[in-house]
């Protein structure tokens, strides 16, 4: 293990790490709160637009005054795939919020570390720990609880975006995770975001109809908490493990079911509660597996 490999795997402060991830999973409740908001009367492809747009403003005040030397890299395919695939998983979950509850929706994106193990499996012919391969099973077990599949999953296509938006995060996360060892954390955050403005600019062309004052709004305060969320990742990872942070991902879930009772008076039903834990317990098991995050 590299020098900087292991000082991104040392733990100097677990306090404020887990503190700074939940500081950072609370901003993503809110982003997605305010993303199914902004939408309800507007062009979705506007609002991530106006979303990724605000956030790229940000992330530049932040990077830029480093000079260009804090945007090179050696691996510019790589930031890029991850930005690709981090947008394309960020929009599957807000495409999903408009068929269903943004708390399963939520849920469904945050399936990722159910999906890394099998990835890495297939792809990447990495072996898993056994306990791990329990947990997956164990995870996919609450997704059937959560999404009760049956004849009108095609026909509601809501819980299918919301379990791909988890796969492509995966994915992303998989691809962030080899650029730790050799990129800065504001860099990764600035492809990532400039990155998925450019490539949905485009889509705009298609998208109706204009954003209103309230939509444009929405997204403007969307777009400063998902940056927020992606700092104080970053943030937290300067204080702790990824496997002691990441325990805190399902916090949001917690978050946006709070939100969602305190505006809309909305609980999930029993069944899907229990899905609920079951997915966590069986992500919080993965998360904290060395097979996964080493």
């Amino acid at each position: 293990m590299d020098q900087k490999m292991t000082a991104f795997t040392q733990s100097p402060n677990i306090i404020k790490g887990s503190l700074f991830a939940i500081f950072a999973f609370f901003c993503m409740a809110i982003f997605g709160i305010l993303t199914k908001e902004g939408y309800k009367s507007g062009s979705a492809i506007w609002v991530s637009f106006i979303t990724y747009s605000i956030a790229t403003v940000g992330i530049s005040i932040l990077i830029l005054p480093q000079g260009m030397a804090a945007l090179k890299s050696k691996h510019y395919s790589y930031l890029i795939v991850r930005a690709v695939i981090g947008t394309v998983a960020s929009f599957l979950y807000m495409i999903s919020m408009r068929y269903i509850s943004i708390i399963n929706s939520t849920l469904l994106f945050n399936t990722a570390p159910l999906f890394i193990p099998l990835i890495s499996i297939l792809c990447l012919k990495i072996p898993v720990q056994k306990n791990v391969g329990y947990a997956v099973a164990l995870g996919f077990i609450g997704i059937l609880v959560i999404i009760k599949p049956g004849s009108d999953i095609f026909t509601d296509p809501g819980n299918v975006i919301g379990l791909l938006s988890g796969v492509a995060l995966a994915i992303a996360y998989l691809i962030m995770k080899l650029l730790t060892s050799t990129e800065t954390g504001l860099r990764i955050i600035f492809y990532y975001f400039s990155i998925g403005m450019l490539i949905q600019s485009p889509l705009l062309l298609f998208a109706t109809p204009l954003p209103s004052l309230e939509n444009f709004s929405y997204a403007l305060f969307s777009g400063i908490f998902l940056l927020l969320a992606q700092l104080g990742l970053v943030k937290s990872y300067t204080y702790a493990t990824a496997s002691q942070v990441g325990v805190y991902q399902y916090s949001s879930i917690v978050f946006v079911g709070i939100i969602e009772w305190l505006m809309w008076g909305k609980t999930p039903g029993l069944l899907d509660f229990v899905g609920f834990i079951l997915v966590a317990i069986a992500g919080i098991i993965i998360i904290r597996s060395r097979a996964t995050l080493n």
